[in-house]
């Protein structure tokens, strides 16, 4: 009892330490935020800093470094677990907002904000800390293996989760919230060539024009271009392959343009990391000091290293910006809810006041709205276009173009649901998921350890999984917010509250999860 004691003690102390470091260096970012020197725009500078160059070097330097064909054919799991706990996030969420009785749109926010959790920030830099402290000496797989190894691997095992998570979050997230708000639906993709067109949609676009009049295309000086000979000729006719490829291209076109603004650096990372590791000769070219791509490798590696660092500071100065608009009530108050009018007699003097007002929000992430906030009635102005950008954790600018068919305002919910949605999703991330997470590792760890030999050879995997599981929701829910026009001071409150009880509450789950891997990995 006193051994067991003396392990939990020390598990203890190992995850404070790593919290304390964490902590350090997320509050000098907190304390700039207050001050001043860190606000909006530099914060969005450091962010795409980090997610165009840092985060994609740490990630391809530590999984070439760390990873090899058969150690990648063993991580077939991890999705799986991504999407279990997923499963688990949103179990919970609707349940609970059915026993809550919260409301049916702040509760798809709750399902956001369970499901969507802190998969880079926090658990690489606990996972890192934890594998250099002196109390991990459990983590090391054999003999040969170093705590920068241990370090390296679990970096490469979180970064997976943080690609999924980065790659669901426009497209699963988004519908979790039920699309682009209650009311507006997206209703047009532009078909006017622009210089981002395709060739072959130009061409197709083209093919599909009748023969007009010289009298329409007189003043067109783009015909005889696009058509490659004079006005008055009508269009060449095609071979019948030539239209069979020319489709294929539009609808390849089509594909590509959906996906590619979900595609972010990290993923491209990832996959040059997977294509250098599954050829030898060049994988070795990178690992050999001897070589000149060794020197790229190592000057990635270093842009790697900064990463951790920056993205805490980042994380830091985005609660201190949250702390500054807490305080700032009555402006809040403005942003939170769109008053919109339903008498036909009142007007509209204010609304351009309510126009500037939306387009602050209370978090670093970046959000231009052109709102129309009119009811449609006979005699008023017809739907409007609404244009909006938002950033995403890439860095990207992602454009949401919608035709509003009437108001795109944030339903009231009573205090007693605002309190109630940030309890029940604390509740999910921090006691919930990974009370089932705990269940269901130890049983395949003890019950079916051929099932994933990963699990029993590399105990940081099992860590990594753990922690994981337990953290609180991402930093960009209030982004996802944004881009729905939903509830966005709603999801400042729940990722405000939920890094500020998170501090305490991952210091007791870290040691626990030190000492359940410490005791499943001596089996």
């Amino acid at each position: 009892m006193t051994v067991v004691q003396a392990n939990i003690l020390g598990f203890a102390y190992t995850a404070v330490k790593a919290l304390l470091e964490v902590f350090l260096i997320g509050f000098s970012g907190y304390i700039f935020a207050r001050n001043g020197t860190l606000n909006k725009p530099t914060l969005k500078s450091l962010s795409l800093i980090s997610v165009n160059l840092l985060t994609p070097a740490l990630m391809f330097s530590k999984m070439t470094e760390t990873l090899d064909p058969a150690l990648l054919m063993e991580l077939w799991n991890e999705p799986m677990f991504y999407f279990i706990y997923g499963g688990f996030s949103l179990l919970w969420s609707r349940i609970g907002s059915r026993v809550l009785r919260l409301n049916n749109e702040y509760a798809r926010l709750c399902d956001v904000a369970t499901f969507f959790s802190n998969t880079n920030t926090l658990p690489v830099s606990l996972i890192k800390s934890i594998a250099l402290s002196s109390g991990s000496q459990f983590l090391l797989k054999d003999a040969d293996d170093t705590p920068l190894k241990v370090a390296a691997r679990g970096v490469s095992y979180a970064m997976i989760f943080a690609t999924l998570n980065n790659i669901l979050r426009w497209s699963f997230g988004v519908a979790l919230m039920g699309g682009l708000g209650s009311k507006d639906k997206q209703a047009f993709n532009s078909v006017n060539v622009s210089p981002r067109t395709p060739a072959f949609a130009r061409s197709s676009s083209a093919d599909r024009v009748p023969s007009q009049s010289n009298s329409d295309t007189s003043g067109d000086e783009l015909a005889p271009l696009l058509l490659g000979e004079p006005a008055l000729s009508p269009p060449p006719q095609r071979s019948w392959l030539r239209r069979v490829i020319s489709a294929f291209s539009a609808r390849v076109g089509v594909v590509y343009g959906s996906v590619q603004p979900f595609v972010t650096p990290p993923v491209y990372a990832i996959a040059a990391a997977f294509i250098v590791i599954t050829i030898k000769p060049l994988h070795h070219a990178f690992m050999d000091s001897s070589t000149m791509l060794y020197t790229l490798w190592s000057a990635i590696d270093m842009c790697g290293d900064a990463c951790v660092p920056l993205i805490l500071i980042s994380l830091g100065g985005q609660l201190g910006l949250m702390a500054r608009e807490r305080q700032q009530p009555a402006r809040t108050n403005d942003i939170e809810r769109c008053q919109c009018s339903t008498s036909g007699a009142e007007q509209l003097s204010d609304s351009d006041e309510h126009s500037a007002d939306m387009t602050r929000a209370p978090s670093s992430a970046q959000l231009v709205e052109g709102v129309s906030c009119v009811e449609h009635r006979p005699g008023a102005t017809p739907p409007s276009i609404i244009l909006r950008t938002a950033t995403d954790s890439g860095g990207n600018t992602i454009q949401l173009n919608q035709v509003s068919s009437g108001t795109d305002c944030t339903e009231e919910i009573s205090d007693r649901e605002l309190r109630s949605g940030v309890i029940m999703v604390l509740v999910g991330r921090f006691v919930f998921v990974p009370t089932l997470a705990i269940v269901l590792i130890s049983t395949l760890r003890i019950l079916f350890p051929q099932l994933l030999p990963i699990m029993v050879n590399d105990p940081v995997y099992m860590l990594t999984l753990l922690i994981l599981s337990s953290t609180p929701p991402a930093i960009n829910l209030i982004t996802v917010s944004q881009a729905t026009g939903k509830f966005e001071t709603e999801a400042a409150e729940i990722l405000f509250y939920g890094y500020v009880l998170g501090i305490f509450v991952l210091a007791i789950e870290v040691s626990g999860f030190l000492w359940l891997t410490s005791a499943l990995s001596s089996i």
